[in-house]
């Protein structure tokens, strides 16, 4: 079974976006959804005066995201058991929507045994 271990971190994205829930959930939401699976939870804390943390489980995925919209910037975890390509294009649509000039990105198998 494939598993992937997606690490992203956004920066200068767009800080309207990432500082309120509804704004960002909505993105959220859009670029999920090629995942086409059940969300089974999430969760959307909002932090004042801005910042949200979130996190959306659904049986064959975990994401989560926390937000320093004063910085413009944010760090996206995604793990999955969907092809490493798809979670690329979700990162990708991430990016458009946060509308982010600079990113890093990891991409991780899980698959294979740790080696201490």
């Amino acid at each position: 079974m494939l598993k992937t271990h997606v690490i992203v971190d956004f920066y200068m994205a767009d800080a309207e976006i990432l500082a309120r829930t509804d704004k960002l959930k909505a993105a959220i939401d859009r670029a999920l959804d090629s995942l086409d699976h059940e969300v089974v939870q999430e969760s959307y804390i909002q932090f004042e005066p801005i910042g949200v943390t979130a996190t959306v489980v659904g049986k064959m995925f975990h994401f989560s995201i926390h937000t320093w919209p004063e910085h413009g910037s944010c760090a996206i975890d995604i793990y999955s058991l969907e092809d490493k390509n798809l979670l690329r294009s979700i990162a990708s649509a991430l990016r458009d929507s946060f509308s982010a000039q600079e990113y890093d990105i990891k991409i991780l198998d899980r698959d294979k045994p740790a080696k201490i």
